[in-house]
């Protein structure tokens, strides 16, 4: 039995109604058709049967944990190119190991933010209606990654997200807090808490990096961001139509 194609198709597991009736608040039953499972080996069944678009695993589930649930799914050719995002409120470090090693899409943790999860859901399945405006530049940048201080560049931004260079192992749903630098500004625009949303390259040829969703932004660092964007974008229409393109030395 194949999904309709016209309306993406999620399989919900989780041996906890009330995390189950949550992730269905916050996705809409109104946007996906929305399937459920209670525990692992009914996951791994309704997978098989109505080969959704999308899975969301939780990681500890009865009889069969999450991790085992993809390990099998990504096996089978049937399903093995179904996302699997794994939820979980285990220790970051050994949820993480458990979706690298499972094969999974992503990592979500609980409790499950409503704007994370649309975004990355919206993200894999490709349902995602971007309405805000995205500047080309290279800005410098500091990512705080598990206790680890790395100096890199942004090279596309918005009030609500970056595409940031980094050759970092990061997987999708992993979190840390950056600092970016705007031109002709002294103090840094500090960003309390951003996710991996995708990996990969803005264009074909260009660096590797992660796109990030702003999940921590004070009003004033936004206000900020959108300042110095209005400016850009400004500039580029009395350039008549060149593309917008900023750059600032790194940091020392």
């Amino acid at each position: 039995m194949k999904p309709d194609e016209q309306r993406k198709t999620i399989l919900i597991a989780d041996d906890v109604q009330l995390f189950i009736q949550l992730q269905i608040s916050y996705l809409g039953r109104q946007r996906f058709d929305i399937h459920t499972a209670d525990n692992g080996r009914e996951a791994l069944d309704k997978a098989r049967q109505i080969l959704p678009h999308l899975i969301l695993l939780d990681l500890h589930m009865p009889d069969m944990s999450g991790d085992q649930v993809c390990r099998i799914l990504k096996a089978d050719p049937a399903t093995s190119s179904i996302p699997v995002v794994i939820v979980s409120s285990g220790s970051r470090e050994f949820s993480r190991n458990c979706t690298i090693e499972a094969g999974c899409d992503a990592l979500i943790y609980k409790p499950v933010r409503r704007d994370l999860l649309l975004t990355m859901v919206e993200d894999i399945l490709g349902t995602n209606q971007r309405n805000q405006v995205r500047v080309s530049v290279i800005l410098p940048c500091t990512i705080l990654h598990e206790g680890k201080e790395t100096l890199t560049s942004i090279h596309s931004l918005c009030s609500e997200g970056a595409f940031i260079e980094s050759d970092t192992s990061f997987i999708r749903g992993d979190m840390f807090t950056c600092s970016l630098t705007l031109p002709d500004e002294g103090e840094a625009v500090r960003v309390h808490s951003a996710a991996v949303m995708w990996t990969g390259s803005l264009r074909r040829g260009g660096p590797r990096g992660v796109g990030v969703k702003f999940l921590s932004l004070d009003p004033d660092s936004r206000a900020r961001i959108n300042e110095f964007m209005r400016l850009l974008v400004g500039t580029e229409e009395d350039e008549a139509g060149e593309a917008s393109h900023v750059e600032a030395a790194p940091e020392p």
